[in-house]
């Protein structure tokens, strides 16, 4: 990401969110992206995920230039390269455990989905939760199930916003270590949003937001 801005129309004028922010992360490598409420991390990930576009800039992932990318374009991309965790799991409640990480296999279209979605809660310690609920689950079994979701499409790029926040210390080491050790099995590039520096100390490199502007931690 090369010289990025992101400004929003207001009734009083443009608010500013990101300016001048440019980012080079290396395939493979784990980065936390750390700094205070409302300083524009959030956005960072929005962007690099093609869910919204910059005001002005160039965004790189890979090959990909997201920019030259339409809606269906990189809805497609998303589906084949992106895993994205969120702070509140997100997770659909009427689907149990295996049917909510074989959903992204089967919107796109793919084959054997369940013995795929099988394999990978088997790996994040749920196969004997397969047929539970989100209501069902704990809160760490519920972001283990987001994350073996995010992960079955084995996506190049994986991004995190405060994946262990809802979660209690215990629990959110546990987590991160399963986070951690199937992102250097998958050797995705990870990207993590976060307020904990427990999850900014595991990775190799950090980086903070401030204001709109990013600097080096």
């Amino acid at each position: 990401m090369n010289d990025i801005h992101l400004e929003y129309p207001t009734e009083s004028g443009k608010v500013s969110v990101l300016n001048n922010v440019s980012l080079r992360v290396s395939p493979g490598e784990a980065l936390a992206i750390t700094g205070p409420s409302g300083s524009g991390k959030t956005s960072l990930l929005l962007l690099l995920s093609g869910l919204q576009r910059p005001t002005s800039g160039e965004i790189l992932v890979g090959d990909q230039r997201l920019g030259d990318m339409d809606a269906d374009t990189l809805a497609d991309w998303r589906s084949e390269h992106l895993g994205i965790i969120f702070q509140s799991f997100h997770l659909l409640p009427g689907l149990t455990a295996l049917g909510n990480v074989s959903l992204p296999l089967e919107i796109a279209g793919q084959a054997k989905t369940r013995d795929r979605a099988l394999s990978m809660l088997e790996a994040v310690g749920l196969s004997h939760r397969l047929q539970h609920y989100p209501g069902q689950l704990s809160g760490g079994e519920q972001q283990r199930v987001a994350i073996a979701r995010s992960l079955i499409h084995h996506p190049s790029l994986l991004l995190g916003d405060e994946p262990t926040g809802n979660l209690d210390q215990e629990t959110g080491e546990k987590v991160l270590s399963l986070l951690f050790d199937l992102h250097r099995k998958s050797k995705s590039t990870l990207l993590l949003v976060t307020h904990d520096e427990r999850v900014a100390d595991r990775c190799q490199h950090r980086v903070r937001m401030d204001g709109g502007r990013l600097y080096e931690a």
